[in-house]
């Protein structure tokens, strides 16, 4: 089976990593990348035992001893190879001794072998000694992942198919090229053993060398001092058998003193053949059958091979610096792309999905990086550049809304304050429980109610995930309304025990693709799980609205986040919106309808639903909008009043407790 093709991964990778096919767009889904880059990473830890920095930037493939970078074009047909060359430098950081091969104590340990008695090896020579170290040391580590993690082998077949089995190699191994007496052809058979197409006898000790590496018992290799050993045993094979360097070199002064004499002269490499071969007047490669072009790809992969087995596998394509910069801050903040199934509901038809991207968590990195979702100005500020002029606009007008969302958190705070109490009731004189000390003297009159039972009633755990529409009907004042509500809330049980405030914000943009392509974004700005209020007093005052209005979507992408969140607490979704969602898929479908299906998919996981309607005016298609999506859970309130939230908030929580 040929796995060049996204063979291995398509199961959890999805079938639209690479966006340059898609109509409009010319760019790579930075989403994805970095969702895949975080999944081939988790692969080499895994693999390894140990935290290894995994990187798609810079022109080379390589492991450094501490990290591992990879800088293959990252699109459908080349991932699967991306990940097994990841898995492979990897694999050397836990299992190669890096020490040896520094070029002073390589030099040494040849010696030690008895390779360069007379000191007259020279770099290249114990070079091209490493490179046999470094292609026995791959087949021992690839034997060892293999054996200890066989669920890989395909992403590890696919970096073989890529390097090592290409069409122009088979051809050439069938064929019986590159049979000529040299380092170079000895090197091009050894590395090709894996090929199913070797030839043994194609050079005159080759088989001799397949017998004392012996590839099926690779595994008796323990050490890279045991790979290097057997390094130095078949360099000295192959040297031995190679003709003397001076009878070539005389050969060839010859040559150039009689040049009228061209029937002495044999091209490079072909000194056997017939003198009075007309061909052999011009040079050529030692190939049979090829074609120029067939010769020059032949040339393209043993260079790619050499350079696999150097560490320094070219990159077919790269990351720009700021694609680059997006990826790490996608990844940092464990931003995910996922497929939301769309039922086209009344329209009929088969099952639809949709593309959403949902953002974990918010911070420096983000905000620097992802500009289209935050508030003109923000990179200046974070990096402590911005002008006084930028400073005040992204202070005032916000800044002044958080403080005040804090002041009246605090406020519902201390209506809320009363379920940091547990009612504790005691009873005592009981036939059963446990024995009150109290009463142990009267078991001599005859009374042997002597029990007691202490029932404490604790306050269910609750987690609140309210989420923002940030679409651009909401920006201005309906915006940063919503916020100072959410704010209050997150204050408010940040001053009590047992509940959990997660905050989201919904829209749509390309992050980092074309214009052309917008996308559902759900970006968790706050988690009381792991920021504290100073996290909102940062962060929040870069917040801004984005993009359309992709509501049920958007509700739909983080739905299984939200159960596994809840720990089995009990699940309040709070939604603060100003009206009908938008279309966010490339087909057609009811948006409201849809949004109301998943809002019922909800109820029946057992999340409650609270839905604010943000308007400065009701008309009567919004609210019969807004009621139609969301039902009894619709709430027609000032949400800045907290007075009415607290009313809604605690109604649902005695409605929760009731249930129990």
């Amino acid at each position: 089976m040929n796995f060049t093709s996204n063979y291995g991964s398509s199961f959890w990778l999805g079938n639209d990593f690479d966006l340059s096919k898609r109509e409009g767009s010319s760019k790579i889904d930075l989403t994805k990348l970095a969702s895949a880059r975080r999944a081939i990473s988790n692969f080499v830890n895994i693999v390894t035992g140990e935290q290894i920095p995994v990187t798609f930037q810079g022109y080379d493939s390589y492991t450094d001893g501490k990290s591992v970078v990879i800088g293959t074009k990252i699109e459908d047909k080349n991932f699967d190879p991306a990940v097994g060359l990841a898995l492979h430098e990897g694999s050397h950081i836990a299992y190669t001794d890096f020490d040896l091969i520094r070029q002073s104590d390589w030099e040494s340990f040849v010696r030690m072998q008895g390779l360069d008695p007379l000191m007259e090896m020279t770099y290249e020579e114990f070079n091209e000694v490493k490179s046999l170290l470094n292609w026995i040391e791959d087949r021992r580590i690839d034997l060892l992942i293999y054996k200890k993690a066989p669920g890989y082998r395909v992403y590890y077949q696919a970096m073989y198919d890529k390097y090592f089995n290409s069409r122009v190699i088979d051809k050439a191994l069938r064929e019986g090229n590159k049979t000529s007496e040299t380092m170079d052809d000895y090197m091009f058979h050894i590395i090709n053993f894996t090929n199913i197409n070797r030839q043994l006898d194609s050079l005159e000790n080759l088989r001799k060398i397949w017998n004392i590496i012996d590839l099926k018992n690779i595994g008796r290799l323990k050490t890279t001092i045991d790979a290097g050993r057997l390094a130095c045993d078949v360099y000295k094979v192959i040297k031995e058998g190679l003709p003397e360097e001076k009878e070539d070199s005389d050969q060839d002064d010859q040559c150039e003193e009689d040049q009228d004499d061209r029937s002495n002269c044999s091209g490079r490499g072909e000194g056997d053949n017939n003198d009075e071969n007309d061909e052999e007047k011009t040079p050529t490669p030692d190939v049979n059958g090829m074609s120029e072009r067939q010769k020059h790809l032949l040339d393209k992969a043993i260079r790619q091979q050499k350079e696999f087995l150097e560490g320094d596998a070219k990159k077919t394509g790269r990351l720009s610096k700021s694609q680059g910069k997006i990826v790490k801050a996608l990844e940092e903040s464990g931003t995910e792309s996922r497929e939301v199934e769309i039922d086209k509901c009344q329209y009929g038809g088969d099952m639809r999905s949709t593309r959403a991207t949902v953002i974990k968590k918010i911070n420096d990195q983000v905000i620097c990086s992802l500009d289209d979702l935050f508030i003109y100005g923000s990179i200046d500020y974070i990096n402590g550049t911005a002008n006084e002029f930028r400073s005040e606009r992204i202070n005032d007008f916000h800044q002044r809304a958080i403080i005040s969302g804090i002041i009246l958190g605090k406020q519902l705070g201390r209506k809320l304050q009363v379920r940091n109490t547990d009612r504790t009731l005691k009873s005592t004189r009981l036939k059963t429980g446990k024995i009150d000390k109290r009463l142990l003297s009267q078991l001599g009159f005859g009374n042997t109610n002597v029990f007691h039972r202490i029932v404490t009633d604790k306050y269910k755990d609750y987690m609140i995930h309210i989420s923002i529409d940030a679409s651009g009907s909401m920006n201005g004042n309906r915006f940063v309304n919503a916020l100072k509500s959410a704010v209050a809330v997150a204050q408010a049980a940040s001053m009590t025990s047992g509940i959990r405030v997660q905050i989201s914000l919904r829209g749509t943009s390309s992050i980092g693709g074309s214009r052309h392509s917008d996308n559902c974004i759900t970006m968790y700005v706050y988690d009381s799980a792991h920021d504290k209020m100073s996290h909102i007093k940062r962060y929040f005052k870069f917040l801004t609205t984005f993009g359309c209005t992709p509501e049920g979507v958007a509700f739909k992408s983080i739905e299984q986040d939200i159960i596994k969140d809840a720990k089995g607490a009990e699940c309040i979704f709070v939604n603060y919106s100003d009206g009908g969602p938008s279309r966010v898929a490339d087909f057609n479908y009811d948006p409201e309808i849809y949004t109301k299906k998943v809002i019922n998919g909800f109820r029946e996981q057992g999340i409650h639903i609270l839905s604010y309607f943000i308007c400065e005016y009701e008309s009567s298609w919004s609210k019969a909008t807004f009621t139609t999506m969301y039902g009894e859970g619709a709430k027609f309130i000032n949400p800045l009043n907290m007075t009415e939230v607290s009313k809604t908030l605690n109604e649902k929580f005695l409605e929760m407790e009731d249930v129990s």
